[in-house]
């Protein structure tokens, strides 16, 4: 089990959040200005937080403790709504940046889910918006995360690819086992991969149910 017991204050925002959750895919809805980002920024580390924060059994924060991981020590894959690729590398070099020993099985297998291979030789500047950002997943997943933190990772995508994709997240996150956590707007995300529907306003998690319940509930309205 992965808990989240965690609070900030960014500007206005008052982020308060605590949840207990499995290795699932969770998908985080809620208005522009809720704290959906931030709440991912603060899980890797990218933002200040006080409370506790473990994954997978591992501890990643303990302010009773005065214990805080690094960013670069918690083992996380992420995407953000702009897809960041180094410009003076091509997409097989971004994809497999950092890691030291390689898997070419399993870089394979995610290349093809996620329908890169073709783009491997080329480099940023020769990819679109939408191959751009099916690079940066495959390289958040090639690295085999403990956590995948995702922030609309299909906005780019032309309806027909974003089907296919999330047949391949899902696929994907249970070959590896690990909890995701993903911002979308788009309500077939949730309906299609969420094992969890976060929703969340003013920094605040409203509700936290299956999302099939959620839908259910929905429907009858």
């Amino acid at each position: 089990m992965n808990h989240i017991r965690i609070t900030t204050k960014l500007g206005s925002l008052n982020l308060d959040v605590q949840a207990d959750f499995a290795h699932e895919v969770i998908v985080i809805s809620g208005e522009n200005g809720a704290g959906k980002t931030t709440l991912l920024r603060c899980l890797a580390g990218l933002e200040a937080c006080q409370g506790q924060l473990q994954i997978a059994g591992d501890v990643w924060l303990d302010s009773a403790a005065g214990f805080v991981k690094p960013t670069e020590q918690r083992n996380i894959g992420f995407v953000w709504s702009d897809a960041v690729l180094l410009p003076w590398l091509d997409a097989q070099a971004n994809i497999t940046l950092g890691v030291k020993d390689g898997d070419a099985a399993w870089f394979n297998q995610v290349c093809e889910a996620l329908e890169v291979s073709p783009l491997l030789k080329r480099k940023p500047a020769m990819l679109s918006t939408g191959e751009a950002q099916r690079v940066a997943l495959a390289r958040a997943l090639y690295i085999k995360p403990s956590l995948l933190l995702l922030d609309e990772p299909f906005s780019a995508q032309a309806p027909d690819i974003r089907l296919r994709l999330r047949q391949a997240l899902k696929d994907l996150q249970q070959t590896l086992d690990i909890p995701v956590l993903m911002v979308s707007h788009d309500a077939e995300d949730a309906k299609v991969l969420a094992q969890q529907h976060w929703r969340m306003r003013e920094g605040k998690l409203m509700n936290s149910v299956a999302s099939t319940k959620v839908f259910a509930t929905d429907a009858r309205r």
